[in-house]
């Protein structure tokens, strides 16, 4: 059997070398001042966005998840859709510029809101690796989840780049017998986003030395009153977040997200049970939306009702935006007080949504 051939097993973190048990890296070349993210871009569709990113001039760029639409448990459908994102010019002008980083959510896991226990898992996670050129020995390749963790830039402006994955161990969402599509709390105490590997995986992270921390969730962490999916739909797991965030006393943390087809900022307040003010940043989606006008309709139909948007009480803006969409986490290193700056651009690059964040704000008084 050949490297990138390894089956993948559930093999537990104490038997596995410490370098594959933890999946973290370094990259102190890598200085920081732009990180380019956004999510949900179907391989079917023109996806001019791509250029756009490519001019933005990113150090880096994230795709939070749904990077292809593969809704399949054939490794075949998964490695032509992945084929077909890699042929997209602007994409492979972007992937040959611009160092790129990955996790995934449902769609390119396999299946619509899918969890643990889909059968495709493990031949979605090589598909994964395969299309994100993963080295053959790395741990993604050796056991379960596509969770990984790169710090870049050298100390002083290290940014820890912490990518979960909230599909291939999250327990089955709990519907409301009223309305099957709409997900409710699950408060059964042994459900679980991350599994305990992963949490444990996690803890270890936080405890390490970075000046920002960028975590990535490709479903909403903060967002609790719409009835997608998002962390909210386990309320223990959310909490046991953000008691990590205190326990490790982890500085300068926020997140990145996407899975909604729409674009806005969250906040949570230490209030809520934040140890400081943490910002959730969705952008969704690079070329699949969701729009809110009224859809044009057949001549002899009743009039279309536009969408209102979904209810957000932690949005730190009217309404969210809902055209192609990518974002940019834009940090101010010099001077007394480095900053970071939350940017959600549109299709042409114009800032739709901003939120200027000095890093003394995201720390423990």
């Amino acid at each position: 059997m050949q490297a990138d051939e390894i089956a993948l097993s559930p093999a537990k973190p104490e038997s596995l070398p410490a370098v594959v048990a933890d999946r973290v890296s370094a990259r102190p070349e890598l200085t920081i001042t732009t990180i380019g993210f956004g999510s949900c871009a179907h391989e079917d569709r023109p996806l001019p966005i791509w250029d756009t990113i490519h001019a933005a001039h990113c150090d880096a760029f994230v795709l939070c998840g749904d990077n292809i639409y593969g809704d399949s448990a054939d490794p075949l459908v998964l490695r032509k859709k992945y084929d077909l994102l890699g042929a997209n010019p602007g994409f492979a002008n972007l992937r040959e510029a611009t160092p790129l980083f990955a996790t995934w959510d449902d769609h390119d896991y396999g299946i619509n809101d899918g969890g643990a226990g889909f059968p495709g898992a493990a031949a979605a996670q090589k598909e994964f690796c395969d299309f994100f050129k993963v080295p053959a020995a790395s741990p993604l390749r050796a056991t379960p989840g596509v969770y990984d963790c790169v710090t870049l830039g050298p100390e002083g402006k290290r940014v820890q780049l912490i990518l979960l994955d909230t599909r291939a161990f999250r327990s089955p969402l709990k519907k409301d017998p009223a309305s099957p599509k709409v997900t409710i709390p699950n408060n059964d105490p042994g459900a679980t986003v991350l599994g305990e590997a992963q949490w444990a995986w996690l803890e270890r992270r936080l405890r390490e030395p970075a000046e920002l921390r960028v975590v990535v969730s490709s479903i909403q962490v903060i967002a609790a009153d719409h009835g997608s999916e998002k962390w909210a739909n386990f309320p223990n797991e959310r909490a046991r977040l953000f008691e990590l965030l205190r326990r490790t006393e982890a500085q300068n943390v926020v997140v990145i997200s996407g899975d909604r087809h729409l674009a806005e900022l969250s906040s949570l307040a230490p209030a809520d049970g934040v140890p400081y003010p943490l910002y959730d940043m969705t952008t969704s989606g690079l070329n699949l939306v969701a729009p809110q006008k009224p859809q044009p309709t057949a001549p002899d139909a009743k009039p279309a009702v536009p969408k209102k948007p979904q209810i957000n009480r932690y949005r730190l803006h009217e309404s969210p935006y809902t055209k192609s969409n990518f974002g940019l986490l834009r940090i101010k290193w010099d001077g007394p007080s480095p900053s970071l700056r939350m940017e959600v651009c549109g299709l042409e690059g114009e800032v739709v949504l901003s939120r200027d964040i000095p890093f003394s704000e995201i720390r423990s008084k």
